[in-house]
């Protein structure tokens, strides 16, 4: 191993050290405040209460990093990039649907919505899309904002951040996920690098979330459409639509980064201040 390699891998451990200390220091001080000061209402209380303090760890530590010098500000994190999002967003919900539909039309045809359980009250389905949304906000402040960045330092290459954030990404799912997943996984990095916002990435995170939910149903939300033996062969269909969602956005926003650097000074501060807009 080169000395400089070294270095990079001691940095990557004292960053890695430090933003693990100060998430434990957040959340130590979490437990000193009262009760009734941090504790939703039950019966979704708990679930809420643990995801806002990931949240707020994660956070804690990217603010450490950003002061340090070794991380993205936090401004830069929570750009909204309106168009893009809503771009990548609706273009997600489409391939999931659209893949489904090819592969078995008939059965979503033919089941329909079973009727909701009217004695679900209204808010629990406030409660848990309040928790997938904060679960969907942790995972990209964790694997998106904090570890994609520090790999891509350690190995001194943005790809193998990439690449590293969604293989630990995917290890913390169930191995049946994996071909959703991954190319999930691949989905949300590659967003992340280009746009450097977690409001885009959370926003696609939850949309790809609920789309699936929508389509095999999920236990208080939403009534299922599709039965567990008629979700499963469309799963490698969504998991390849992700994937090729990946490859054409990455092919538009480098087409867009040549557009822009091929323009007249006074075409890029216009597209610049456009997107400074939109965000």
């Amino acid at each position: 191993m080169s000395r400089r390699a070294a270095g990079r891998l001691i940095e990557f451990i004292v960053l890695l050290f430090a933003a693990t200390a100060i998430s434990f220091l957040v959340q130590f001080a979490a437990r000193l405040l009262p009760e009734n000061v941090v504790s939703p209402p039950e019966p979704w209380g708990t679930m809420i209460r643990d995801r806002s303090s990931m949240c707020l760890q994660t956070l804690a530590a990217l603010w450490l990093l950003a002061t340090i010098q070794r991380g993205y500000p936090l401004r830069t994190l929570f750009r909204g990039q309106l168009r893009t999002t809503v771009g990548v967003v609706a273009a997600a919900m489409a391939s999931i649907t659209l893949a489904a539909l090819l592969i078995d039309f008939q059965a979503i045809r033919s089941n329909g919505f079973h009727p909701i359980n009217p004695s679900i009250h209204p808010e629990v389905w406030t409660a848990t899309l309040a928790a997938m949304t904060l679960a969907a906000l942790f995972e990209e402040l964790f694997h998106r904002a904090l570890l994609q960045p520090l790999i891509g330092r350690l190995f001194n290459s943005e790809l193998a951040g990439l690449l590293g954030a969604a293989l630990i990404f995917t290890l913390m799912h169930p191995p049946k996920d994996a071909v959703l997943v991954v190319p999930g996984a691949l989905l949300l990095g590659i967003v992340f690098w280009r746009t450097r916002s977690v409001v885009c990435t959370t926003a696609l995170h939850l949309a790809m979330n609920v789309t699936v939910d929508l389509l095999k149903g999920r236990s208080l939300m939403v009534s299922p459409l599709l039965s567990a033996e008629e979700f499963a062969p469309m799963r490698p269909a969504i998991g390849l639509s992700l994937l090729l969602l990946a490859m054409a956005f990455e092919r538009w926003r480098r087409r867009a980064g040549r557009r822009v650097a091929l323009a007249p000074p006074n075409e890029r501060a216009a597209i610049a201040a456009a997107e400074s807009t939109s965000g």
